[in-house]
């Protein structure tokens, strides 16, 4: 069977998916939409397809078996609705909204229709992830730690640091580490949020998201944790930490490190997880089965309730239950 692929949006993300898509000799790409024509004319030169520029135009003309949805979050619209609507199990980048009635009566349209959906967290498809779950089941677990340290997305340019547009760092960014905490603990039912701000609006024009922010979490199994961002430093890093019982297990990038009494051991990936993540999503639509997605839509709303409920704290100064 050819998976027949068409993308709305063909920038960065879509690219990096694309590359890997055409690894899979499952799939053929019919059609490439962008607002920006030439970057859907470039994408279809290199890997196939027709041209479009509005997205309800190439997925009424064109014969399609799946959705690449790689667009920013101010830019959601009726994309998912479209693609519903047909039948067409889609796969949408993080974070899937910035309203978050409208990501539910998107999750509810998608329960109706039993659509296949797959979300672009693509941290879990790491072997070492599912590792890492493995060993924190048979564990004490008290306490959780993550953080999302970096500088100013592309330099201050551009719609990543303007909140109304991204969401700010924790929405946009710092999803992939609640969603790893929620991956290995279980869901979440409460945050308390605080932000800093001040610094960064003097320097980069436009700049109104906070430069850093501390949220508290309480789990459902009463698990307690915290994760702290930043847009203060240079460079990149991401990490959770799982502390329990004797043991603290650590999980950053490619590699997890647990550390249990007088025993510390690392493992280390070597696999690419958006491939992985991508061969998921085609075999599941040829197989008509979803179970080897590990985020879809509906799971994937959890994580981003978490963030923008840890917004509305940072707004109200008080603790939110999710």
């Amino acid at each position: 069977m050819s998976v027949k692929i068409v993308f709305i949006g063909c920038g960065g993300i879509a690219n990096a998916h694309m590359e890997r898509l055409a690894k899979i000799s499952d799939v053929k790409f019919v059609g490439m939409c962008d607002i920006e024509k030439e970057k859907s004319e470039k994408a279809a030169r290199i890997y196939g397809g027709q041209v479009f520029t509005d997205y309800k135009k190439m997925l009424k003309e064109i014969e399609v078996d799946a959705c690449y949805i790689c667009i920013p979050p101010f830019t959601h619209k009726d994309q998912e609705i479209t693609c519903i609507e047909k039948n067409i199990p889609f796969f949408i980048e993080k974070p899937v909204h910035l309203d978050l009635k409208k990501a539910k009566k998107i999750a509810e349209k998608i329960k109706e229709k039993k659509i296949i959906t797959s979300v672009g967290y693509v941290l879990r498809y790491f072997d070492i992830v599912d590792k890492a779950k493995e060993i924190l089941k048979n564990e004490e677990i008290g306490l959780v730690r993550g953080t999302y340290w970096g500088e100013v997305p592309g330099g201050g340019y551009g719609w990543t640091h303007k909140k109304e547009m991204s969401g700010g760092q924790l929405i946009e960014q710092a999803t992939h580490t609640v969603d790893m905490m929620r991956y290995f603990l279980g869901e979440i039912e409460q945050v308390f949020a605080y932000k800093f701000e001040g610094i960064n609006n003097k320097i980069y024009q436009g700049y109104n998201s906070e430069d850093a922010s501390t949220t508290l979490i309480k789990f459902t199994n009463g698990i307690i944790g915290n994760i702290s961002c930043t847009w203060l430093l240079r460079g990149f890093s991401s990490s959770v930490e799982v502390i329990g019982k004797d043991i603290i297990l650590t999980y950053q990038g490619n590699t997890i490190t647990i550390e249990k009494g007088n025993k510390k051991e690392t493992y280390i990936s070597n696999l690419d997880p958006m491939l992985e993540e991508d061969k998921a999503f085609i075999s599941s639509i040829i197989k008509k089965d979803p179970s080897m997605i590990k985020s879809d839509y509906i799971d994937a709303l959890k994580t981003f309730e978490v963030t923008i409920r840890a917004n509305e704290s940072m707004k109200k100064g008080k603790v939110i239950n999710i």
